[in-house]
């Protein structure tokens, strides 16, 4: 059997683009046993108190959803809980690398002496190739199920954008709001249109409001 190319390379990419609002459940009325603070104000006049929206002077505004995932709180939260299992799922693909690796150089040393039969070389070197297909047979599904966790958390974010956007613009004072984030099809735009740090703002003040009540 030929020296090298035995070893699997285990890869794995970091997704990132995923991100939930989280929607605050009022707590039940057997569930207050006792007065609890004042519930959180999460409108529009609450979150922007100090300070003005973007005034529309035609009813179109846009949003780089780069930048509201790169931002958003609780995406971070998410991102580092992705990378994470990334890093656990790589961890244990590589010790079972190793482990194939160390079983080859092995097989191969018992070849070297002499001190394996031609039947039991030929046994062996089997059994190793199926450990090799077996490797990147798991490799690749471990790859596949993080791609669909990724898919299903970055549909979940545009979700999560989409409501938040809905909720802003309540009074419909915008008729068209696009997301001109990289590679999209709007190639100008000019700064006044730009409403993402407003969407950042509600995003983030949502999310810290549930954290605030689920901490009560």
């Amino acid at each position: 059997m030929k020296n090298g190319n035995l070893i699997v390379n285990i890869i794995f990419g970091a997704a990132i683009v995923l991100l939930f609002v989280l929607y605050a459940k009022k707590p039940s009325a057997e569930a207050v046993k006792e007065p609890v603070a004042t519930e959180v104000d999460t409108s529009l006049d609450a979150i922007f108190a100090d300070e003005e929206m973007v005034e529309a002077n035609f009813p179109i505004a846009y949003v780089i959803v780069d930048s509201v995932m790169q931002n958003y709180l609780y995406y971070q939260k998410l991102e580092k809980q992705y990378q994470n299992l990334v890093s656990s799922e790589e961890a244990k693909l590589q010790k079972k690398a190793e482990q194939f690796q160390k079983d080859v150089e092995d097989f191969q040393y018992q070849i070297e002496k002499r001190i394996i039969t031609s039947a039991d070389a030929q046994a062996k070197e089997a059994e190793l190739g199926q450990r090799q297909q077996n490797l990147y047979a798991e490799q690749q599904k471990k790859q596949q199920e993080l791609a669909v966790k990724e898919q299903k958390l970055l549909d979940q974010l545009i979700d999560s954008v989409h409501a938040c956007i809905k909720f802003y613009n309540a009074d419909g004072k915008y008729k068209i709001i696009l997301n001109n984030a990289y590679q999209s099809s709007v190639l100008y735009a000019e700064e006044q249109l730009n409403i993402t740090n407003d969407i950042l703002k509600v995003m983030n003040a949502r999310y810290n409001a549930a954290i605030q009540k689920k901490s009560k």
